[in-house]
């Protein structure tokens, strides 16, 4: 790996940003693909000639897959903007960052199809499995990165955030697989799923916040604090 991190010291200085937006653009790229086969997975019911009745009935039948679509969307878009976050402060790249980034590309490009797999069997235990495992998993990586890009000794980022946003920012990292962990953990000790659990990730996201803010509002606030809103 070090042998690569030297290769991509022999670009062009100047090219190096440029660089950098490429990655950005092409992480960029593969969320928005994502996050639109989400909706590609839900079909218009098939028939015509249907009257009211029967439109309402085929509607109240796909609440499951819209379920799962408006949870799948929220989490591709919480990681877009934790990954917006991040690289925000990036100035510089290795090799094993790329790589960290791609396997963290992999695990959103499956959400399509975990999110349609378990919003066909939302009942049914191994899809709740699959589709836990797989925002675990990608969390997990994410986690990674923010560990990797603002440990100061592998000189990614110029500008380090304040402490309050890096305490924020990794309480969040951690508390999602936490969060997705233990509805996991539920469904297999009950032998059944309980889908309604995922609506409590909003409130948690609150009470982090909130606590997150009781603990840094006696310290100074520094300017690049504003960040973290």
């Amino acid at each position: 790996m070090k042998e690569h991190d030297h290769l991509l010291d022999q670009h062009d200085p100047e090219r190096r940003d440029f660089q950098i937006e490429r990655l950005i653009l092409f992480t960029d790229a593969v969320f928005a693909i994502a996050i639109t086969l989400l909706i590609i997975e839900i079909k218009v019911p098939e028939g015509h000639h249907k009257n009211t009745h029967q439109h309402i009935v085929d509607l109240l039948h796909m609440i499951p897959k819209f379920i799962g679509f408006i949870m799948s969307f929220f989490v591709i878009a919480i990681y877009w903007r934790s990954h917006h976050r991040i690289f925000g402060f990036v100035t510089s790249f290795t090799e094993k960052l790329i790589w960290m980034n791609m396997l963290f590309l992999f695990t959103v490009v499956l959400m399509p199809f975990s999110s349609a797999y378990f919003s066909e069997y939302q009942m049914e235990t191994i899809p709740y499995v699959f589709y836990n495992a797989n925002v675990v998993i990608m969390a997990l990586v994410n986690y990674r990165i923010i560990s990797y890009v603002f440990n100061p000794a592998n000189k990614i980022v110029t500008h380090m955030p304040s402490a309050r946003f890096l305490h924020l920012f990794k309480m969040r990292a951690i508390a999602i697989p936490a969060f997705f962990f233990c509805c996991l953990s539920i469904a297999l000790i009950f032998g059944a799923p309980f889908p309604i659990i995922y609506f409590l990730i909003w409130p948690m996201m609150y009470v982090l916040n909130r606590y997150n803010k009781r603990k840094f509002e006696a310290k100074p606030v520094v300017a690049n604090e504003a960040t973290a809103e």
